[in-house]
């Protein structure tokens, strides 16, 4: 079994994105489950594509 966790990239001129560095932190295996971690853009139309190609690979 597999979890997809995504967090955004920095905007707003910020360095970091909190959420996106929480989801850096996270394993890549809880209770036996992979963790795939994606950083989306925050990027209108790019997010979602990102989003998707995730999603099927």
């Amino acid at each position: 079994m597999k979890v997809l966790i995504s967090g955004f990239d920095p905007f707003g001129g910020e360095p970091i994105n909190p959420a996106l560095e929480a989801v850096k932190l996270l394993p890549n295996n809880i209770a036996g489950v992979e963790v795939i971690k994606v950083e989306i853009p925050t990027v209108f139309n790019k997010s979602i594509e990102a989003l998707e190609s995730s999603i099927k690979n």
